[in-house]
């Protein structure tokens, strides 16, 4: 789901917004203001994985005698 960051023509202020749907980006407002007249700018990626699930994927990308601090399997820790 994408974070946009808007700028309001009103205030100037600038805020981040999560857009769970494509309808909820017709209802976005400036907090300070109540302001509808906004810029939108393209910021980050939020994801709903897990992080054991992310920590679990990136154990299983590695090798089996690497200790997960270097990808060489060659650093102190692994020996």
């Amino acid at each position: 789901m994408p974070i946009f960051e808007y700028k309001c023509r009103k205030c100037n202020k600038i805020f981040e917004e999560l857009i769970l749907s494509s309808n909820s980006a017709n209802e976005i407002k400036c907090p300070d203001c109540g302001g509808i007249d906004l810029i939108k700018f393209f910021s980050n990626f939020s994801s709903s994985s897990s992080q054991k699930s992310s920590i679990d994927e990136l154990s299983s990308n590695s090798s089996s005698s690497s200790c997960g601090a270097c990808s060489t399997s060659t650093c102190g820790t692994c020996k």
